[in-house]
Order: C-alpha cells, then structure tokens, then sequence
C-alpha cells in the first residue's frame, strides 16, 4: 500500500499541464487544448530518459531562448548532428535540436533563432486534452 502510495505521488510530482494558447501547433495542438507532459528533471523524467531519449517526432514542452526562456511547445524534427531542411529553411547539423510547429505560417521557431540546447527541454508531451466542448 505504501509502495503504491509513494508510485503514484512520484507519477503525479512527475506530470505538468500545459495550456496551449497560441495556434502554431495546430492540428496536433489548438488553443485551450491542454498538453500533459513529464518533467525531464522528476524522477519519472529521468527514468524515462534512461529508457527513451527524446527522438525527432516528438511534442516537448521546451524553455525558448528567443523568448527570454519563455515556455513554448515544438515538435522536435533533427536532433544534435544531424543537418534539416523544409523548403527554404535550412538548419544545419550542430548540438541541440531543431524544434518548429507544426503550423509553420504560425510559428516562430528554429528555422529562425536556431537549435535548442538540449538542457531547455522541459518535458516530452505524453497526452492531450481539449477544452469540454469539443
């Protein structure tokens, strides 16, 4: 009981809600959808890394650098050394990951500013949910 106890505060500790305001991920993400993450800093966060790491394809939760660490959440697309390109954009290989929306006339991301140091991902979305009338 106390094991079990102590499991589910852990998860709970470990898990943040994030409410999406603007419309840069759409339609993965819209606005008042909220997105439930694992912090990469909790125990279940680290647990997770040593199992996963993130990989391109993956919604995180980051601190944006161009925003004064503003919270923000991207899609991970290239990881440290490996080169990405989309149509005129260009990002080349380097550390850090390349992270944009998927609402790319929307979205203010890598393709302007640049990698993310691996250290300002916040948390790897697990889950979404929309606001109750949708």
């Amino acid at each position: 009981m106390v094991a079990a106890a102590t499991v589910l505060g852990l998860t709970a500790a470990s898990l943040e809600r994030h409410l999406v305001r603007g419309e840069s991920m759409k339609p993965a993400l819209s606005p008042r959808d909220t997105a439930i993450s694992v912090k990469t800093n909790s125990p279940l966060g680290w647990a997770l890394r040593l199992a996963r790491r993130p990989r391109p394809g993956d919604i995180v939760i980051l601190r944006l650098p161009w925003e004064h660490d503003l919270i923000g959440i991207k899609r991970l697309v290239a990881g440290p050394g490996q080169e990405w390109t989309d149509g005129d954009h260009r990002v080349p290989a380097g550390d850090g990951w390349v992270a944009v929306g998927d609402e790319r006339t929307l979205s203010t991301d890598s393709r302007h500013h640049g990698r993310i140091p691996t250290d300002a991902i916040h948390g790897v979305m697990l889950a979404k949910v929309g606001p109750p009338e949708r």
